[in-house]
């Protein structure tokens, strides 16, 4: 396991943890956290939806719209 990044960045890793996460970075990862979806660039995102076969990323809210066919009569 690789730490020293962390380690280099921060002196007491506990500080980091219990520290106040009001930050905006935290903020973002509350926000992703909430809605279900990850927090990730397009490219990333886009490799998760190929590998699990389904749409992973936010699409416009409600359903889709539906269109009559031209040579559909309207019964109203």
């Amino acid at each position: 396991m690789r730490v020293a990044p962390v380690l280099e960045r921060v002196e007491r890793f506990r500080d980091l943890i219990a520290g106040d996460a009001d930050d905006v970075g935290f903020g973002a990862l509350r926000a992703a956290e909430r809605i279900g979806r990850p927090l990730a660039n397009k490219d990333f995102i886009d490799g998760l939806e190929h590998i699990l076969g389904r749409p992973v990323a936010r699409r416009a809210p409600g359903r889709k719209k539906t269109t009559t066919a031209p040579d559909q009569p309207t019964l109203l």
